[in-house]
């Protein structure tokens, strides 16, 4: 049996972190641009699925 030792996000964490709302999270889940997966009626992001958005996204501020 696999063993998944990654850290999980909730859309609080990730309200804090990133300094966006809910909504915007939630468009991003919807949209692909940031996995998630539910446990109950939680959103969940494991810290590879938030460090692939990050990764994908990076740019597109202006940060180089």
């Amino acid at each position: 049996m696999e063993k998944h030792n990654d850290a999980t996000y909730t859309l609080d964490d990730l309200m804090d972190i990133l300094k966006v709302s809910r909504r915007t999270l939630q468009n991003y889940i919807r949209k692909g641009s940031l996995k998630a997966f539910r446990v109950g009626n939680k959103w969940r992001v494991t810290k590879k699925q938030y460090e692939e958005f990050i990764e994908k996204n990076k740019n597109r501020n202006g940060d180089k």
